[in-house]
């Protein structure tokens, strides 16, 4: 089981990688990158504004506890259901703290 969880979970860091790419910005695995950014709890190193850690799970993660313990910036989540054998996404999200999202926004302006 655990095998196929962390594959989930590769398989979705892959893919929000891809998503930043086809957006302009420069994207890598921290698996493969930085030992010291993933044991940061950082799973995607960018030049995207804010440090990335990658959660797919049937249940919400702690949000504050991530963010407040982690060196991440934001949380990529993908709330998935059990289905026999394969996960059913149900939505993506991204969770970070209100003070960093009206930074990107001002950024923008």
């Amino acid at each position: 089981m655990a095998n196929r969880n962390r594959t989930a979970g590769h398989n979705f860091e892959r893919e929000i990688i891809r998503i930043l790419k086809d957006m302009g910005y420069n994207a890598v695995s921290a698996r493969h990158e930085s030992r010291s950014a993933d044991d940061r709890g950082i799973d995607i190193i960018s030049n995207f504004p804010l440090k990335i850690q990658a959660k797919i799970s049937v249940n919400q993660p702690n949000v504050h506890n991530i963010l407040q313990e982690k060196d991440c910036d934001v949380i990529f989540f993908r709330k998935v259901e059990k289905a026999d054998k394969n996960f059913i996404s149900k939505g993506d999200y991204a969770m970070l703290e209100l003070e960093d999202l009206l930074n990107l926004i001002g950024e923008k302006s």
